[in-house]
């Protein structure tokens, strides 16, 4: 059956996976010594000016804490030990991809290196058993596979592979904001990440940030570096440290990306041509709108010539193909230059099968910086025109139609979302059935086609539209789409889904198909994922079905990830009241397969085998002697196993543990779990060890991050440490605190005047006045309020100077809705107010 099931997933990528030309993956895969950098996507360092060059492609690198972090991470799954997916976040351009490239050339130079090019050859890989152990999965830029059709069973299953499968490596990277933050945001029902989200935050993935900035050493480290490099001829290490010396940010400069956007800003006319600017605003505007896929020429070519004065367009048919050659590979037709320095340029080509029309991405520096200046900004008219005719990815065209509706172009969002249907995106049908209404739709003929024409495979996209025709009173439509049986054509691998499906299904008086659906559930769905599995249980056990919940019992106790102990509490609680002898199964099989070294996990499963009563699996547990093994690096993870230790009456356990001298091995960067220790230390009479974790968070904790900053700070001082509080003062707390942190800084500066620490109280005060983000009222609010409290009113005035008219600022966040500006039917393309539309006068083919 498994084998089946494998065969019918492959077999439907064929239609429902929208997959690159020719993704047959190649078995003959390189070493990752043979592999190098520039195919990898390392950024090449620039010149700060043009020179006769003959620089070797890489600069020296500088190893700093998170490239040990990575590589620690790294070893054990390389060596054959326990699989990992290591993701490394951060902005762009801070050498996330150089650090990746470093430490696999140093630690597995002989391995296979696994590199698809989208998700659907993702998914292939993976089926097809090509990632396997001394192979590494090379998943840079990760929002390439993680969005869109087929992300998900792709996450579910690399999950589920590293869960299972001893000595396998995978390594990616994502931009913290939006990729990271929005993947690993806590789904509602309609959440399209749920299984990303899962693969993100399980056992084996780990994450590691890549700071955006040098610190004070690590700037003297690199200028040691730099002037070695010089004294050999390159000063692109020198050039890079004069130019980010001030911030920091020297990584960003060495890849050239402030003067890319330098050079964009200037607009048209200056570093790039009329036609150059419209072509790569108008990639950034695509790409800004939801536009995620490389965008291919026609495309650009139409949005562009539609924005440029007549007078502005060229007159030789192929204009475009002058432009994008001369954006992408820096050369114009006349001896003249695009890129950076002869190296960073505005776009490229990315890697694409052979005889593949050309497509083109604009550089990640611009996409992320230039983002966030105009937001708000309209598209121009002949982007949204080109958008729809040349766009064919369904992800894309989904988000495209959200886009418009947000800009309040409903006829726009309205076709955009037809096309989506049509190319077969698994849950767009709702958003069309919502848009339309009586108004647009008088005949309910646009929502019978989204009823006879939605995907059926998705259990979301069901549920979300079955809510949408129900909750809206279209009978008719809904009878349509029941009529093609949704229930026997779900997938029921997310378990997640199903129940939640179910429960619209039943709430809708579909009960029958409920019934079918979840007997189909308990045979086919994924029951390692412990968290929906055990809701899954929950499920079948309100709507009457015991033969169903014994078979998915049995499966979860034999097959649920054991070593998940974020969800397992859950599982056991579910199985142990109902279910006891399958609770004792999969408890027993927890208690062997756990980690014992790491001291969170332990803790947790002690916690929850306590709170279930299973002294059996309680017993094996403590038999492994976690109080001898547990790993000390991790200061909260230390105070919980003491915790749960003490909960179940193992104070010799607990003392055997503290005799380890965790504090002198403990990481002391998290400011905020040091006092936690230091209490429990205290409390355990334990004193000496107390003070020397306190002295040493004061010499090595981040100082970046103000408000556990501030309670560390207030907690030295209340245990009488003046010289720890005038250590951390003294490593520049003031000077590389995050301004941007409202909350953070205000609880900062309360803990300076309480401590009497004027001087830097001012100092703080007068920085935060004049380079806190002022663009947020609300974290202005608060930023004055904490000034005012600490008496420093002229820093509170110099802020508000900075800010004319903070109710209009909240006015411009807002941002209404046709149907408040009285636009019943929306917006055209060209800003005016729409005429009436509906569905029969659109002429959709």
């Amino acid at each position: 059956m498994d084998e089946l099931h494998a065969l019918w997933k492959r077999a439907r990528l064929k239609t429902d996976v929208n997959t690159d030309v020719n993704t047959d993956v190649s078995t003959d895969e390189p070493c990752i010594a043979d592999v190098g950098p520039q195919a990898l996507e390392v950024h090449r360092a620039v010149l700060a000016a043009p020179d006769s060059g003959g620089y070797p492609f890489l600069t020296p690198y500088m190893s700093r804490a998170h490239d040990a972090e990575l590589r620690a991470h790294l070893t054990p799954a390389l060596a054959g030990g326990e699989s990992v997916l290591l993701m490394l976040t951060a902005d762009s351009a801070t050498g996330k991809t150089r650090a990746l490239y470093e430490a696999l050339g140093d630690l597995a130079p002989q391995h296979r290196l696994l590199r698809p090019s989208g998700t659907g050859e993702l998914l292939r890989l993976l089926l097809e058993g090509h990632f396997e152990p001394r192979t590494v999965l090379w998943l840079n830029e990760a929002q390439r596979f993680f969005y869109g059709r087929g992300a998900e069973q792709a996450a579910a299953e690399l999950r589920r592979l590293l869960v299972s499968t001893p000595g396998l490596t995978a390594v990616g990277t994502l931009w913290t904001d939006p990729y990271w933050e929005e993947l690993t945001r806590p789904g509602r029902a309609e959440d399209p990440h749920g299984q990303v989200r899962g693969l993100l935050d399980c056992a084996a993935c780990r994450r590691v940030i890549v700071p955006d900035h040098f610190s004070a050493a690590e700037l003297r480290t690199w200028l040691t570096m730099a002037r070695t490099a010089e004294a050999g001829g390159d000063r692109r290490p020198a050039d890079a440290l004069r130019a980010g010396v001030a911030d920091g940010r020297v990584v960003q400069h060495l890849s050239g990306g402030p003067a890319l956007l330098a050079a964009y800003r200037c607009g048209p006319g200056s570093h790039f041509s009329h036609v150059e600017h419209a072509v790569l605003t108008a990639a950034l505007d695509a790409r800004h709108l939801g536009h995620r896929r490389p965008l291919p020429a026609g495309l650009l070519a139409d949005a562009a010539d539609g924005a440029l004065h007549p007078r502005r367009r060229p007159g030789d048919a192929a204009w475009a193909d002058a432009v994008l050659k001369a954006l992408s590979t820096g050369e114009r037709d006349d001896g003249r230059r695009t890129d950076i320095r002869h190296t960073l340029t505005a776009m490229h080509t990315p890697l694409t099968r052979s005889g593949s029309d050309a497509v083109y991405e604009p550089a990640d520096y611009l996409v992320q910086h230039v983002r966030g200046e105009s937001p708000d900004r309209p598209a121009t008219p002949s982007l949204w025109r080109a958008l729809l005719d040349h766009t064919t990815d369904a992800d894309d065209l989904m988000n495209l139609g959200w886009s418009a509706h947000q800009h309040g172009y409903l006829m726009q969002a309205a076709r955009l979302w037809h096309k989506a249907v049509a190319v077969g995106h698994p849950a767009c049908a709702y958003a069309l059935a919502e848009l339309l209404d009586d108004a647009t739709d008088p005949q309910g003929k646009g929502r019978l086609w989204v009823a006879g024409h939605a995907p059926l495979y998705d259990p979301d996209g069901v549920r979300l539209l079955i809510d949408v025709l129900h909750g809206n009173e279209q009978p008719a439509a809904l009878d349509v789409l029941m009529r093609r049986e949704p229930e026997i054509h779900v997938d029921c691998d997310d378990a997640d889904a199903v129940v939640y499906l179910l429960a619209r299904l039943r709430a809708a008086g579909f009960q029958g198909a409920a019934v079918t659906l979840a007997e189909r559930a308990v045979e086919t769905s994924d029951a390692t994922d412990t968290g929906p599995c055990a809701d899954l249980l929950e499920s079948l056990r309100t709507m009457g079905l015991d033969d169903a919940y014994g078979v998915l019992a049995a499966r979860a106790a034999r097959e649920a990830d054991a070593t998940d102990v974020a969800f397992l509490p859950s599982l056991l609680a579910e199985l142990n009241t109902h279910s006891p002898a399958h609770a004792a199964a999969l408890a027993a099989r927890a208690v062997a397969v756990i980690d014992i070294s790491d001291a969170n996990n332990v803790a947790t499963l002690l916690d929850a085998l306590r709170e279930q009563d299973l002294r059996d699996a309680i017993t094996a547990l403590l038999g492994r002697a976690p109080e001898e093994h547990a790993g000390l690096d991790d200061p909260e993870a230390v105070c919980w196993l003491v915790e749960a230790l003490e909960q179940l009456g193992q104070t010799e356990a607990v003392h055997a543990l503290l005799a380890r001298d965790p504090g002198a091995s403990v990481d002391v960067s998290d400011p905020d779990a040091v006092p936690l220790l230091v209490r429990t230390l205290l409390a355990y009479d334990r004193s000496a060890e107390a003070i020397a974790v306190a002295a040493r968070a004061a010499d090595e904790t981040d100082i970046f991050h103000p408000s556990p900053v501030a309670e560390l700070m207030e907690f030295l001082h209340e245990l009488g440490m003046r010289t720890e509080v005038a250590t951390l003062l003294g490593r520049g707390l003031v000077a590389h605190a995050d301004v941007d942190d409202p909350e953070g800084i205000g609880e900062l500066l309360v803990a300076l005047h309480r401590l009497e620490q004027g001087e830097a109280l001012a100092s703080l005060a007068s920085r935060a006045a004049s380079d806190s983000d002022v663009s947020d009222p609300d974290a202005v609010d608060v930023l004055l309020e904490r000034l005012e409290e600490v008496g420093q009113d002229e820093a509170a005035g110099k802020l508000l100077s900075r800010v004319p008219d903070l109710e209009e600022l909240e006015e411009d966040h807002e941002v209404p809705s046709p149907q408040e500006l009285a636009l019943p039917w929306g917006i055209d393309l060209d800003g005016r107010p729409a005429d009436r539309w509906t569905w029969d006068g659109m002429n959709l083919p």
